[in-house]
């Protein structure tokens, strides 16, 4: 928005008393039939919400190893979209992120965490918003710990969503052991998940690398995968390896490694070109 646009904007609300339409995040809880509990989350709503009656696309988001639910807003990527909805540089659209805790977005004995993220968000969103109801109107969105669960989701429901879209997705060789770069919180974090030792028959069922080896090019949702070149936990590895198995499945997506570490300094660096992403292969009537 230019600077002449601001000050139209500025003077028809000083006149008639009206408020610029804003972007609002909410936080609150949604019924998790798959736990059994409520479980908090966060919804943010584009400026025209507010008024008029029009269905939106959503963006349901998973977030990273040791984050929950907040990481939306408190990592400064709510304000991101918010600047580019500003500046018209994206349409609009809702914005759901669910607390998934350490639960690598799986069902395991750890809980049924995969299916609060593909039943009961969605579920939540669509009694309570606006917003479209089928895989046209839907895209998935995932950091770290949920980008490697989003793959996974794009990969074994390729029926729910338009669209996937990850940042320095934890694709690894096989489950992290001790002395291979983990720290002593993240492997406890994996064995919540996976055992200790692991559960190797679980591990495979949650692989996105796993799951690539025998996609079907026809019906996989819009892909998009990046990573940091210089990621510190070496993501960049399994990253390249989706890469090369997607290409050999014939699986359309996009792939690449950009300048940066892991972590939210370089998410913020490429968060527009996801959304863009995403945007591109929403429906939004």
């Amino acid at each position: 928005m230019n600077t002449h646009r601001i000050a139209v904007v500025a003077l028809v609300a000083a006149v008639t008393g009206a408020t610029p339409l804003r972007a609002e995040v909410r936080t609150t809880t949604l019924h998790s039939a798959a736990l059994g509990r409520e479980v908090p989350c966060a919804v943010h709503l584009p400026p025209s919400y507010a008024e008029g009656s029009k269905t939106y696309p959503v963006v349901y988001v998973l977030h990273g190893l040791f984050e929950t639910h907040q990481f939306w807003e408190r990592r400064g990527l709510a304000a991101i979209l918010d600047d580019l909805w500003a500046r018209h540089v994206l349409p609009e659209f809702v914005v759901v992120a669910v607390d998934g805790g350490n639960s690598f977005f799986a069902n395991s004995p750890l809980g049924a965490y995969e299916d609060l993220a593909t039943k009961d968000a969605i579920a939540f969103a669509e009694s309570t918003y606006r917003v479209r109801r089928e895989r046209a109107g839907r895209a998935l969105l995932g950091v770290s710990m949920g980008g490697y669960a989003a793959l996974r989701i794009a990969l074994s429901h390729p029926d729910l969503y338009a669209a996937v879209a990850t940042h320095s997705a934890m694709l690894l060789a096989g489950p992290p052991r001790p002395g291979q770069g983990a720290d002593p919180y993240q492997l406890a974090a994996f064995a919540r998940v996976f055992g200790e030792p692991p559960d190797l028959a679980l591990w495979r069922a949650n692989d996105p690398l796993d799951w690539a080896q025998r996609a079907d090019a026809r019906a996989v949702p819009g892909l998009s995968f990046d990573c940091g070149d210089h990621d510190r936990y070496g993501l960049g590895a399994g990253n390249e390896e989706l890469h090369r198995r997607l290409l050999a499945r014939g699986v359309p997506h996009e792939f690449a490694l950009r300048p940066g570490d892991h972590g939210y300094e370089y998410v913020r660096t490429v968060l527009p070109s996801s959304l863009e992403f995403l945007s591109k292969r929403l429906t939004t009537k």
